[in-house]
């Protein structure tokens, strides 16, 4: 790809907030289509649905406040150029249901989406270069997956109560953002989340 023109910056790129807003994950699945959109101004993935249907269902993972936090190190070796994105979040209050939820990430490819309080979608865990997926998901190489998870009671009764928890992939391009339909959970259904 040879370089068309540059990036400027302007006001809003200036007032831009910083954060993550949502984080979804769901596991990837024999059949899911993702369609990546690639151009002078886009790097984007703009639609991710489920086998046969319209649309892909994500899970909801909330947590505290202002602990999100989404980096991509890029790295240059041997002529190739590897991304490795991590997101962690605090699920406030160790519990039950939530070291459940926890085991459920520990053995499976996942995918997920990093919603930032600038509005952006950032995707972990597809990668179109190097994908070696096919049209069969599974068989990509730059899923995502749990690298770490610490649990904390705390000492004092002021101390954070919860688990920390760790994803990363490593892709070999950039974060693409979502810039398909992303219908964020609702009151009557906090736990899911849909892509188109």
């Amino acid at each position: 790809m040879a370089i068309t023109k540059g990036v400027n910056i302007g006001c809003s790129d200036l007032q831009s907030s910083g954060g993550i807003r949502n984080i979804l994950i769901r596991s990837c699945v024999t059949g899911d289509a993702v369609t990546y959109t690639n151009s002078a101004t886009a790097h984007a993935v703009s639609s991710i649905v489920d086998t046969g249907g319209s649309t892909a269902t994500w899970h909801n993972y909330e947590f505290k406040n202002e602990i999100p936090t989404l980096t991509v190190t890029a790295a240059r070796e041997n002529g190739s150029t590897s991304y490795e994105a991590t997101l962690t979040f605090m699920m406030p209050e160790m519990d039950s249901a939530k070291g459940a939820a926890i085991q459920a990430l520990m053995d499976t490819c996942m995918m997920a989406i990093a919603v930032g309080n600038n509005g952006k979608q950032y995707v972990l865990g597809l990668s179109q270069k190097y994908e070696n997926e096919g049209v069969d998901p599974l068989r990509n190489q730059t899923y995502l997956s749990m690298t770490g998870v610490e649990g904390v009671s705390g000492a004092g009764v002021n101390d954070d109560n919860g688990y920390t928890v760790t994803l990363a992939c490593k892709q070999w391009e950039s974060l693409r953002e979502y810039t398909g339909t992303l219908t964020l959970y609702s009151a009557s259904n906090p736990g899911e989340s849909t892509t188109s």
